[in-house]
């Protein structure tokens, strides 16, 4: 949200921020615990504030990211009392799946199955069974009360985020896609690239980490380095026990990430789960690294099969190990897809290009 606040500025529009977050509730100044659960559906404290903000600046659209917890669900309802069009970006598969993850129990779930809610309510996907059900309910009296009316444009950042949106029944013309804008800054390596294969994300199922320690058992594999830089459970489950071919970097971050993604082959997106859009591929292509990622989500819209890198089938063994050997066996390749995707990121996601495709969804909503 502060990267698209930037490029608004950047683009010319006067943009006012309206930051709160999770934190808030954490500490000795915080709610209690048993009253956050009703601050998260309406905040009265927080939506005064937005309130006198919106007075004092007079904003022609209100642009909402994340509203829960500290916003609130209440906002929606006073954009309606002020009359003031909401622009939503949609990161993930709220407000139709609670959790935002489409998930229930490590299986999938579909946008048009009406006992979803449900599903992740007896899986408690989000906090436990209890708030994941008061969530919900959050969700559908705001529907039902027709607060979602204010909201004039609902924005994806992938064409199959979007599509999942119109199967919930959400209205096809105030959907739109637009990916995340992005400062385009490729680094100069200080070295030649260094044949690896990189894993950048969180240790978990979902990202399909336990299908890259089963794939480079592989025989095939066995002199092809993975490195595998991030944190989570799985990263404590395999540590240790893996083959010497496999090298975990732990948490990286700024300059040292980037240097990490500008040395490798190729960077490994096996996710098992629809990623809403994949920031990872962003990144990758800064470097000029091509992508080897999962036919799934909003991957489907970052990555040409063939020519910024490989969509493959996720959890498919066979097609992921030919993929990795041929990247593998040819460096120049490599070189190739990923220059083809700097120019795809720099025309399609950089800053100008971000914010006029911004500006004609905008134009639809004041108009």
């Amino acid at each position: 949200m502060a990267r698209i606040s930037v490029h608004l500025r950047r683009a010319g529009f006067e943009v006012s921020d309206f930051w709160r977050t999770s934190e808030e509730w954490l500490g000795p100044d915080a709610p209690p615990k048993w009253q956050q659960p009703f601050l998260m559906l309406n905040n009265p404290a927080v939506l005064r504030e937005l309130r006198a903000r919106h007075e004092r600046f007079k904003p022609d659209v209100w642009v909402l990211h994340n509203v829960v917890p500290v916003v609130s669900l209440g906002v929606y309802h006073l954009a309606r009392e002020l009359g003031v069009p909401v622009v939503q970006w949609l990161h993930n598969y709220r407000p139709f799946s609670p959790s935002g993850l489409m998930r229930a129990g490590g299986r999938a779930l579909q946008p048009d199955d009406p006992w979803l809610a449900g599903r992740e309510i007896l899986a408690g996907a989000w906090h436990g069974p209890l708030l994941t059900a008061w969530l919900a309910l959050g969700f559908a009296q705001i529907k039902a009360r027709g607060d979602f009316d204010a909201v004039k444009a609902w924005i994806a950042i992938s064409s199959d985020l979007k599509n999942s949106f119109v199967r919930a029944g959400f209205p096809p013309e105030k959907l739109h896609t637009l990916w995340y804008g992005w400062d385009v800054n490729p680094l100069v390596p200080a070295g030649a690239e260094g044949g690896y294969f990189l894993f950048l994300g969180r240790m978990v199922e979902e990202k399909g980490v336990r299908f890259l320690m089963e794939l480079w058992q592989r025989p095939e594999l066995e002199n092809v380095e993975l490195v595998m830089a991030g944190q989570g459970p799985l990263a404590e489950e395999y540590r240790g026990r893996t083959s010497p071919n496999v090298r975990w970097a732990g948490f990286v971050s700024g300059a040292e990430k980037r240097r990490l993604v500008a040395g490798a082959r190729a960077v490994l997106v096996p996710s098992l789960w629809s990623e809403p859009l994949g920031l990872v591929v962003y990144e990758a292509f800064e470097q000029s690294r091509p992508v080897i990622g999962s036919n799934l989500g909003g991957l489907k819209d970052l990555i040409a099969d063939g020519v910024t890198g490989r969509l493959l089938p996720p959890g498919d063994a066979e097609a992921w190990a030919e993929a990795v050997q041929q990247l593998a066996r040819e460096p120049g390749l490599s070189r190739q897809m990923g220059h083809r995707g700097l120019e795809w990121l720099s025309a399609n996601v950089a800053p100008a290009a971000w914010a006029a495709q911004f500006a004609e969804i905008l134009k639809q909503v004041l108009h």
